[in-house]
């Protein structure tokens, strides 16, 4: 039109980036102002086929979303324990459990009341376990929360790992089961480590005798042993805060849940394309 060095076209949907600068054009010239950067990319992508639209706009949204819930992740992320890198500590005292002689029960609870972390409200997952077992035997993982002097709940057990060899190697396998709890507040997690209560029984994982750390620890002979059970109460230790550590660790993964940015972002989305069908 007149006062324009070139005629643009009269389309809507503009797909070349010389018509998004003519488009833009029209715009500056009726408004007789610079639009500011982000009127200009909204002007822009209203000149665009919707389905570019959409590509241009999640595609960014998509990739901060899933940057900020691994940033989440990552903050929130936790290992329940002592550990494997107590076995070569300086000054190490390393054994393991009594043997059983194959008929009888030395079975044996183990909660590492030293090693915990805090952890926020939300929504987690134990993901993996790693340990360093110096004996055949069976042993399951568990973690628990603190209900009272040297008491505590079980909030997730893993699955039963049947150990026979590897033994002296740090082993990390899937802590299966039922893994995933809720905390409603910042609360300590606790990480243990139970055996099956049978004819035989013996506890495979290694202990440093000499870690400067404690557990809650349980013989059969105690008579107090409680089951690895999901919401069960783990209690009445033979041996309460105990001097030693036991090489295993628990990892825990939070549950990210939809960010207040990918909302907020959603919203611009459903805004534009409001803005878009009334044109």
């Amino acid at each position: 039109g007149a006062g324009h060095p070139h005629q643009c076209p009269v389309s809507r949907h503009f797909e070349n980036p010389g018509t998004q600068g003519c488009f833009l054009s029209r715009i500056h010239a009726k408004n007789s102002i610079k639009l500011p950067l982000h009127q200009q990319t909204i002007a822009i992508l209203l000149t665009l086929h919707p389905s570019t639209q959409l590509r241009m706009i999640l595609k960014p949204i998509f990739f901060a979303t899933a940057a900020a819930a691994g940033l989440a992740i990552s903050a929130n992320a936790a290992t329940v324990g002592a550990g494997v890198g107590i076995l070569t500590q300086a000054g190490a005292n390393n054994a393991f459990d009594t043997s059983s002689d194959g008929t009888t029960d030395q079975s044996r609870q183990n909660l590492d009341d030293k090693f915990f972390v805090t952890l926020p409200a939300g929504t987690y997952k134990a993901t993996t376990w790693q340990y360093n077992a110096g004996q055949s035997g069976q042993v399951t993982p568990y973690l628990a929360v603190l209900t009272g002097s040297d008491a505590y709940q079980i909030v997730a057990v893993g699955s039963t790992q049947t150990i026979t060899g590897g033994f002296g190697v740090n082993t990390t396998v899937t802590f299966g089961g039922s893994s995933t709890f809720t905390l409603g507040a910042a609360t300590n997690l606790y990480a243990g480590i139970t055996n099956p209560k049978v004819a035989g029984s013996q506890n495979p994982i290694n202990t440093n005798l000499a870690s400067g750390g404690t557990v809650d620890h349980d013989n059969n002979a105690d008579g107090n042993m409680s089951p690895a059970v999901l919401g069960g109460a783990v209690n009445g230790f033979g041996h309460a805060n105990l001097a030693r550590s036991y090489a295993f660790s628990i990892n825990v993964d939070p549950i990210p849940e939809p960010t207040t940015a990918l909302l907020s972002s959603l919203g611009v989305v459903g805004l534009l394309f409001g803005t878009r069908r009334r044109r």
